[in-house]
């Protein structure tokens, strides 16, 4: 059978929660999965993929040339992503296909006039669950990503000599209303720099303007910057790290999959939708006016965006104190 999700970040990692609950329904099949280039090494050495197609915009990795290489050799094609490209590739792979719903016309009416809160339905491993219910899947398995030997010297070296506890900060996101303000993420990493944390900055290449703009306003050391890494080694960093507070991004569900706790900052997006897995937090104002996107957007429909605007650091440093002293009392009883 063929997965077909190959975008962004953390819905590729939330996706993966389907590998286990697919086998233990197909024992013995064979799963291969398309996915963006830059998210193929998570996917890369997992026991339950047998192979990875990359797909890019154009060349031989385009969606059209993928359409024509798996042309009819797959009896099964579960489209997660549900666009274009996905279903140009699903649709002439195999003769049957499994499609992931996004909201539908009515379910978009109804929460125009108030009557359903699509963006709180369920968590987004458990949609792609349902989308799979034809199948005999009830429920999501946990979160699969590959760290390679390589991907985890390359964190090793970027962590380098580093004391514990480390503290993971990635204050960029893709949308503008999805950021917190960086001045608070500064106080964040400072009163926990003070109680004698390592500060890691956690993201990309894409967050290096946060990355940029939090430390004009730090007073503390940096222990190390993640963003030269490729996102296995990232991932593989975040394993490391005792604690990662961030946006609601790719990262968290990264730090969810190594098992390290995130405590995510919530705004204009569903922490029933995205929160990160246990042993992680989702932090949020709980606004009447909130959620009001799936993904985040440019600029608050409201014109004041108080659901990030009126977190405080305070209330942020003291729920990352919880975390680390839980975590630290976890590690005593092993």
């Amino acid at each position: 059978m063929l997965v077909v999700r190959y975008s962004a970040l953390g819905d590729v990692v939330l996706a993966t929660s389907v590998l286990d609950p697919l086998l233990a329904t197909f024992p013995g099949a064979r799963i291969e999965w398309v996915t963006d280039a830059a998210y193929a090494p998570l996917l890369e050495g997992l026991p339950q993929i047998a192979a990875v197609h990359t797909l890019d915009r154009e060349g031989p990795q385009s969606a059209v040339s993928l359409r024509d290489r798996l042309s009819r050799r797959f009896d099964l094609a579960i489209d997660l992503q549900n666009k274009v490209r996905s279903a140009v590739i699903a649709r002439a792979a195999a003769p049957r296909r499994v499609t992931f719903r996004r909201r539908t016309a009515g379910r978009a009416l109804l929460a125009l006039l108030g009557s359903d809160p699509p963006l709180a339905r369920a968590h987004a491993t458990q949609l792609y669950a349902d989308a799979l219910a034809p199948l005999g899947v009830r429920g999501p398995g946990p979160l699969r990503i590959h760290l390679s030997r390589h991907a985890q010297a390359l964190a090793a070296d970027a962590l380098g000599h580093a004391r514990p506890p480390l503290v993971a900060i990635a204050p960029g996101a893709r949308w503008a209303t999805k950021r917190w303000p960086v001045e608070r993420f500064a106080e964040v990493a400072e009163a926990l720099a003070a109680e004698g944390a390592s500060i890691v900055l956690a993201g990309g290449p894409d967050d290096r303007d946060a990355f940029a703009a939090m430390c004009a306003h730090l007073r503390a050391p940096v222990a190390a910057d993640l963003s030269p890494l490729p996102v296995d080694a990232l991932a593989a960093a975040l394993a490391r790290v005792q604690i990662l507070i961030a946006c609601d991004s790719g990262p968290v569900h990264l730090a969810a999959a190594v098992g390290t706790p995130a405590l995510a900052l919530f705004g204009p997006t569903s922490t029933v939708r995205w929160e990160p897995r246990s042993p992680g937090r989702a932090l949020s104002l709980g606004l009447a006016c909130s959620p009001c996107s799936n993904h985040g957007s440019d600029s608050c429909p409201e014109g004041h965006h108080r659901c990030l605007d009126d977190l405080g650091a305070h209330a942020v440093v003291s729920a990352a104190r919880e975390m680390l002293a839980g975590r630290e009392t976890a590690t005593s009883e092993r």
